[in-house]
């Protein structure tokens, strides 16, 4: 059960059963995510590069984020984002397909990025940093060691919750709204 930890939505349990093989970012890692990023997200564009059940979307989308990109390739996934989306009558830009392939056409205040923790998490941020304008999160295995420089994004931080490591890449100390 993923449960929405904040904004309008908060509270209510995502009703699309979370697809075999796809690891939710714990609650604990959400919140701290949205401490992070901020509570209020009005007016800043959000990309989901690894959408999974699109728990992570629709918590942008619930703090007015808008509009909020998800890319996803499997089927299952995909389905899953679709009917918590319709559900909660929230709409996400859902793209399928291989991340790699369509991160080269979009741009986003905010990016998030919580690739399988087998992959190489150094490739994907390099690979996502150019779709970032502000700030750029990755989430990895607690442990990980991330790359000083995402781009031209200089590392601000890593914080571990749980099994989970969060580390943020912003050009300024704090986002730039409106």
């Amino acid at each position: 059960m993923i449960k929405i930890t904040g904004g309008s939505l908060r509270g209510r349990v995502l009703p699309a059963e979370v697809p075999e093989g796809v690891r939710p970012t714990s609650s604990r890692a959400r919140e701290a995510l949205f401490s992070i990023l901020g509570q209020d997200l009005t007016g800043l564009s959000f990309l989901d590069a690894f959408g999974g059940a699109g728990a992570i979307a629709l918590e942008a989308a619930s703090r007015g984020a808008a509009p909020v990109t998800v890319f996803e390739r499997a089927p299952i996934a995909l389905a899953a984002i679709a009917a918590n989306s319709t559900a909660f009558k929230t709409p996400l830009d859902v793209r399928a397909g291989d991340t790699a392939t369509l991160c080269r056409d979009v741009r986003a205040d905010l990016v998030y990025l919580d690739p399988p923790y087998d992959d190489d998490i150094a490739s994907w941020i390099t690979r996502l940093a150019p779709c970032a304008i502000e700030v750029l999160v990755a989430e990895g295995r607690k442990g990980t060691v991330f790359p000083e420089m995402a781009g031209a994004l200089p590392l601000d931080r890593v914080r571990s919750y749980g099994d989970a490591s969060l580390a943020v890449y912003r050009v300024a100390a704090e986002p730039q709204r409106g």
